[in-house]
């Protein structure tokens, strides 16, 4: 497995930064101002996806909160500024990020173009399907504390076998720190049907620009999620609807949508907290 296998999901990262600019997310403008001075195509801007993109940056803020647990391993960050935010003014939090080498090396440079980067905040080249990449990670935390894995966005590209491999990295992790995963990954079939349509032919412009994009790699339904990480040794705790943070989103104003535009782009939308079994 190389990270030449997913290097066509690298591009998508740069598909959320433009939508965040539409957001009050801190550092979101100074990141895409930075990327958008090398040439973007134009089917990587599409304005109607900030409402989704701030509501599940919003709502996985809100729940990392919640879990109090101030180590933080984000896999396939991308050009998310959750690690800076999270970061610049707490030193009591520990927060890695990881992704592919690519992705890396452009943030960190990005990143030092308009601030300094937190010496607890940790960007590191790897691969989430590789357990020695995920263990490259270990050596930022403290092995007596719990830890909080999140990610956006990266399992809908992987077949289940691929998202096994990612499922099991972090169980195997968690087993040995206790902890949370947070994702808003368990993209059931209906979600990407709802947006294909309330943004037009969206998923068919993303196959052309991740090869990865396979309707059949969608989980059927919460209960379909349920069984598949439940054999991996995940309980699914709680579910949350992106609808949860309707109210403290700044993007639909910006961008001229009415509440029930907004109500339709969020619909089946969720993020999931997972424990294992046995903790």
């Amino acid at each position: 497995m190389t990270n030449n296998d997913f290097e066509s999901i690298i591009p998508t990262a740069i598909l959320t930064a433009y939508p965040r600019t539409l957001t009050d997310i801190p550092y979101a403008s100074e990141v895409f101002d930075e990327l958008s001075k090398e040439n973007i195509p134009n089917n990587l801007i599409v304005e109607k996806l900030a409402p989704e993109i701030e509501a599940r940056y919003k709502l996985i803020n809100k729940l990392l909160k919640k879990s109090s647990i101030n180590q933080v391993l984000e896999i396939a960050s991308g050009y998310s500024t959750r690690g800076i935010n999270f970061t610049k003014n707490n030193n009591q939090i520990s927060y890695v990020e990881i992704d592919l080498p690519e992705v890396c090396n452009k943030k960190i440079d990005v990143l030092n173009s308009f601030t300094t980067i937190p010496n607890n905040l940790h960007i590191i080249s790897g691969n989430a399907l590789n357990k020695k990449d995920i263990n490259k990670c270990k050596q930022f935390f403290d092995k007596k504390s719990p830890i909080t894995v999140t990610n956006e966005g990266l399992l809908r590209y992987l077949d289940f076998d691929e998202k096994r491999k990612v499922a099991t990295n972090i169980y195997n992790l968690l087993s040995k720190h206790g902890g949370v995963w947070i994702t808003c990954d368990i993209t059931p079939k209906k979600w990407v049907v709802n947006q294909d349509e309330n943004i037009v032919n969206f998923n068919k412009n993303l196959s052309n620009v991740s090869d990865r994009n396979n309707s059949n790699w969608r989980f059927e339904d919460i209960n379909h999620a349920r069984d598949f990480f439940g054999q991996i040794g995940f309980s699914i705790e709680s579910v949350h609807p992106f609808s949860e943070v309707k109210e403290e989103l700044t993007s639909p104003e910006k961008i001229g949508l009415d509440s029930m535009q907004v109500n339709d782009l969020l619909k089946d939308a969720i993020v999931a907290v997972m424990k294992l079994k046995d903790r």
